[in-house]
């Protein structure tokens, strides 16, 4: 709760998308700063008030946009789940690796060196999957989530 504690909301604009961009990005800050904390936020249904708060923040933003009920529900938790899936994905790989003696091959170099002819697109692709979990792969995942979400506002 105290993690949570620490979002920083924003004033609302004119721009309700923009708006649910900006909290999506800001719930991902809080994550990416306390790595340690995905875990417990994620196993506890209700890890207390403030996550209460920052639902309130996401429902006031989606009703903004004429998402409302159960399709704010999902909505919402679409946005949680990508950020709670990144972050835990990004903290993995990038924290300590306890008993981890010398560098591991990269995943570029991992799925370079797969035969082409049973994994053509997977090697034709290996240099972006070194990539895999960047904050400009973040930002592309969040804009096509987010042209879902206003595409089903405007149905």
């Amino acid at each position: 709760d105290r993690v949570l504690g620490r979002f920083e909301s924003t004033s609302p604009t004119d721009d309700w998308l923009e708006d649910l961009r900006s909290f999506a990005r800001e719930h991902r800050r809080i994550l990416l700063r306390h790595p340690w904390a995905i875990t417990p936020l994620f196993t506890h249904p209700n890890p207390g008030l403030n996550a209460v708060r920052i639902g309130e923040e996401a429902l006031r933003v989606l009703h903004r946009g004429g998402i409302s009920g159960e399709h704010a529900v999902a909505t919402f938790s679409g946005i949680l789940s990508l950020n709670y899936g990144w972050s835990a994905f990004t903290a993995v790989r990038d924290g300590p690796r306890p008993g981890a003696g010398g560098r591991e091959p990269t995943m570029r170099n991992v799925l370079s060196a797969l035969p082409p002819d049973e994994y053509p697109l997977t090697v034709e692709v290996a240099d972006s999957m070194g990539n895999y979990g960047s904050d400009a792969h973040y930002e592309l995942a969040l804009h096509q989530l987010l042209a879902g979400i206003q595409a089903a506002a405007r149905s």
